[in-house]
């Protein structure tokens, strides 16, 4: 797997592509949440390209484990799938990441998700 992480003003810009196994990216989020720590850049968007969805029980594996890599309630990542399709077969990620308490949602375009990265309630 391909990855680039860099901040883009008030946000971490994080993108994945070429994911060739099913195992959860662990370590690549590890990293994104490292860097989101040293900038003290909560708010996460994370492009991806890949050939096929994670499996259910990868998406599971992957937010489940996100509080242990360093994802904090303050965190906010939005997952945008580039690829047709991969939104609606990721929708386990946002069920999980609910029930967990963790603030991870997948989007099908960037706009969407940086609207939904900088929303505040009143």
């Amino acid at each position: 797997m391909n990855y680039l992480i860099r901040p883009d003003g008030d946000l971490l810009h994080a993108y994945m592509w070429d994911r060739e196994t099913d195992d959860p990216p662990s370590e690549v989020c590890k990293l994104i949440l490292e860097e989101s720590r040293k900038l003290g850049l909560k708010r996460i968007l994370v492009e991806l390209r890949q050939k096929r969805p994670l499996s259910a029980t990868s998406q599971y594996m992957l937010v489940e484990r996100l509080p242990q890599l360093g994802c904090t309630r303050a965190h906010r990542i939005a997952l945008v799938h580039e690829t047709p399709g991969h939104c609606e077969a990721n929708d386990m990620i946002d069920l999980v990441a609910e029930n967990l308490g963790v603030n991870v949602r997948s989007f099908r375009d960037v706009r969407a998700a940086i609207d939904w990265l900088r929303w505040r309630p009143h």
